[in-house]
């Protein structure tokens, strides 16, 4: 990719679209013509291969940086063929480097995926070979280079996967992970969403009571500490890339070290507990491991309180949405319980609330100042935003400052 702008798609969860364009306008400092399309899972702007490279280096809420070569007509599987084979693909990669196809949509005359990518594979290799050169070699666990194809709509798009691997795989040695965690960039679109990030500076705390192994906590301190989410990879997807400018990348590395080592004496207000002694386990060793400071006590969500000598701050939290318990008969209830206690403990918060399904999220008894829709995985989630008034009446009182969370 030349430094002349192609458009950049950078997929997302279905939802945090509109979240994505807001991270991606503090990533890319455009001027007013930034032009970001949101898109169905998805925003395109036009970029060079150095704006892509920041996007993969710093965007939280992406999934995949997928820089798109050409589109074209495409009705059957000939025209599929011929508009993959028409593109100069000894630009991008050679015998010496391996390649995958991801194959995305379906049409009338392309009705499976798996064949659209065996098509799409075939053209390349030909278009190879046609130059004289060796059949290259194709991986589909770890390949040099990711070709990704999206047909819609009998539109074809051609990209290069400049991510490799999703960018909600914030490092290379993993996570430790619970029974039903969140992905990554799931969870920092929820931080995100919250306006959390632009309190903290103030000290404002920020509190999650069925914290799990920590996902959301690890996700909002590293975003209050201005961490880039990539600096812990060392493989991309354009890492074996022949338009690859390594100088260019290591420049903007070293760019992100500067701004964590700035950050880094920062005082950030993370608390978090779980009624599972595993689950705290799983959030210490994750904290520890990208060296994050987290304020965490073993406890029941119907126990926890606001920590001491705090006013009050954003509460953010996953709670059990039946996939988890096995039992989605209980669910309407414990979230009616998940209300009281907000009500009766948590007077004065933000409190922000993923509920697995619309119905759940009914179920509160608290009405919400917002309600945004979002998908994890396939489920139809909505975070909810419920902003906690003064405390329900009643013989055992809030008592939220007797047990602090710390």
């Amino acid at each position: 990719m030349s430094e002349r702008r192609r458009p950049v798609i950078v997929t997302c969860t279905r939802g945090a679209e509109t979240a994505l364009a807001e991270e991606l306008g503090t990533i890319l400092p455009f001027p007013g013509d930034a032009n970001f399309q949101v898109q169905r899972g998805a925003v395109q702007f036009s970029g060079t291969r150095e704006d892509a490279y920041r996007v993969c280096l710093w965007s939280r809420l992406g999934s995949r940086v997928l820089v798109q070569m050409v589109s074209f007509d495409c009705r059957d599987a000939d025209e599929l063929y011929d508009g993959v084979r028409d593109l100069a693909w000894k630009e991008h990669f050679g015998v010496r480097e391996s390649f995958a196809v991801t194959f995305v949509g379906t049409s009338e005359e392309i009705r499976n995926s798996k064949f659209g990518a065996l098509v799409a594979k075939d053209a390349i290799v030909d278009r190879i070979r046609g130059r004289g050169e060796d059949r290259p070699s194709v991986d589909l666990k770890t390949p040099d280079v990711r070709v990704h194809v999206r047909l819609a709509r009998e539109v074809a798009s051609v990209s290069i996967d400049l991510s490799g691997v999703p960018l909600h795989r914030r490092g290379e040695g993993g996570r430790v992970q619970g029974p039903a965690p969140l992905k990554e960039n799931l969870a920092a679109t929820l931080i995100w969403q919250t306006g959390w990030l632009k309190r903290a500076a103030e000290g404002v705390p920020l509190v999650d009571p069925m914290c799990g192994s920590g996902t959301l906590l690890t996700e909002a301190a590293a975003m209050a500490l201005d961490r880039a989410p990539g600096l812990g990879r060392h493989r991309w997807g354009f890492t074996g890339w022949r338009p690859h400018h390594p100088e260019t990348w290591d420049r903007l590395v070293e760019e992100a070290k500067d701004r964590a080592a700035a950050a880094a004496d920062r005082t950030v207000a993370v608390y978090g507990s779980d009624i599972h002694p595993e689950a705290m386990d799983a959030t210490l060793k994750n904290a520890t491991a990208q060296d994050l400071t987290l304020r965490l006590a073993c406890r029941d969500f119907f126990e926890a309180t606001p920590p001491a000598d705090v006013e009050a701050g954003v509460l953010v939290t996953n709670p059990p949405y039946g996939e988890r318990l096995g039992d989605e008969d209980e669910m309407p209830a414990l979230y009616a319980r998940i209300g009281d206690h907000l009500k009766r403990s948590w007077p004065g918060w933000d409190a922000w609330v993923l509920a697995g399904s619309p119905l759940l999220a009914k179920r509160f008894g608290l009405k919400p100042s917002k309600k945004l829709e979002i998908h994890n995985g396939p489920l139809d989630c909505r975070f909810v935003h419920l902003a906690i008034g003064e405390a329900a009446n009643g013989t055992d009182g809030p008592g939220w400052r007797k047990a602090p969370l710390d």
